[in-house]
């Protein structure tokens, strides 16, 4: 009988413990949600420089276990005049916010992990009844929201598939479609830190090519993005990396291929990823410090049947202190290295598809007629850049071979060496 009083007691001590803490965190989130609303809508609008943003609360309802509220999110173009300057509703709807320490919403979800808050969102049909119908009468976009005690959030969203005419969409002229969705945002609260993924099936857009021919129809398949962004307050400058494939390009009928791209980069400019500067940093008493840079392009591919095109890049640069390099930081580089691999057989392939693009597949007399004319029309586009040939020896194409590190007076192009003045002076 005592063992059972001590469990039941145990166990009101833990709901008691376990209702205190959602009803503190409660607290927690209403006292800092005018901040992080603020925070959120000047981050948005320092990213870019074509709208003003702006989050509007209303309807703050606090219970227990969650909050609701009303966000109404407006976007107005700048430096626009008379009905173009009136701001655009992007989102009018209600938000519910599920306290930590273990929202029952999250566990549900799988995510274990304490959270401080969790928000979990449906769209509605008031909110865009035409993508309410486009994707089957249900929400377009469904999706939560997550964020610990150490203000990290973590945003997952999916949407679902679609297919639009001019009808319901008029800007298009055509047919879009587009696959299931994934999209996840990792940042901290701050934004010093943010990683995004985004994942879509299918991107297909259909549009005609002129009143007598047929449309065209151009369809990504299996589109990946997947990029990285730490930013360093000391130097102002953005470490990060960018991955990015696709399984296939449809052109009419013609499949031009798989590709993808991987980059590395330390050190770069946070402007570069901002049109805007920060608060607090005005135009007139904004000073870079001193830096390093480091930009590596691992690998640009796209393959074809007929081969594969490529691009290396490694560049690297000591003292930089401004957003512009000219001739005099020169002698800052360190290292570049560059190789280009684009033989004439990869790009006529793909530019018999271009002109053909509702024959299942190209003949040889097409591939031959493309690259002839390529190789024309590259012989002057070559032959004004030194750092391009035409041969790799072994077979034709636009090549690439480029080296220069800082301890030497001379670089490597394509097998034979130049001063750096010469090199340089001809870009």
């Amino acid at each position: 009988m005592k063992k059972n009083t001590l469990a039941i007691g145990i166990v009101a001590v833990l709901g008691i413990a376990y209702v205190g803490t959602s009803w503190y965190t409660g607290n927690m989130i209403e006292n800092n949600i005018d901040n992080q609303l603020i925070q959120i809508t000047n981050k948005i609008n320092q990213t870019q420089d074509n709208f003003t943003f702006n989050i509007i609360k209303s309807n703050y309802e606090k219970n227990i276990f969650s909050t609701k509220l009303h966000l109404t999110v407006t976007a107005s173009l700048q430096n626009a005049i008379n009905e173009d300057a009136q701001p655009k509703t992007i989102f009018d709807d209600d938000v519910t916010i599920h306290h930590g320490p273990f929202p029952i919403a999250a566990l549900a979800k799988g995510s274990f992990a304490p959270q401080m808050a969790w928000l979990e969102y449906e769209m509605s049909e008031q909110t865009n009844p035409t993508l309410w119908k486009l994707a089957g009468n249900q929400p377009f976009i469904t999706g939560h929201a997550g964020v610990s005690y150490g203000e990290y959030i973590t945003v997952k969203l999916a949407s679902k598939s679609i297919k639009a005419t001019q009808d319901e969409i008029p800007a298009f002229d055509g047919i879009l479609e587009l696959g299931e969705g994934h999209y996840t945002i990792n940042s901290h609260t701050t934004g010093s830190d943010i990683s995004t993924k985004v994942e879509v099936d299918k991107i297909s857009f259909t549009y005609p090519t002129s009143f007598k021919s047929k449309s065209v129809s151009v369809v990504i398949n299996k589109l990946v993005m997947d990029q990285k962004n730490i930013l360093n307050d000391v130097t102002n400058t953005v470490d990060g990396s960018f991955l990015s494939s696709v399984d296939s390009i449809i052109y009419g009928q013609q499949n031009l291929g798989n590709g993808s791209i991987d980059i590395d980069f330390k050190g770069l400019d946070k402007h570069l990823f901002s049109n805007q500067l920060e608060i607090g940093y005005p135009d007139s008493d904004y000073t870079n410090p001193k830096h390093s840079i480091n930009f590596s392009l691992n690998k640009l591919n796209w393959h074809n049947p007929a081969g594969d095109i490529n691009l290396n890049l490694m560049f690297s640069m000591s003292d930089i202190d401004s957003t512009a390099i000219d001739e005099a930081d020169y002698d800052k580089i360190d290292s570049l290295k560059l190789k280009l691999e684009a033989p004439f057989d990869v790009l006529a392939y793909t530019s018999a598809q271009f002109e053909n693009p509702n024959s299942n597949e190209v003949t040889p007399e097409q591939i031959v007629k493309a690259n002839q004319n390529l190789q024309m029309m590259s012989a002057f586009f070559i032959s004004n850049f030194q750092f391009l040939t035409s041969s790799n020896g072994e077979t034709k194409g636009i090549y690439s071979d480029v080296s220069l590190t800082k301890d030497s007076n001379e670089v490597n192009v394509n097998g034979r060496k130049v001063t750096k003045e010469e090199f340089f002076e001809q870009l």
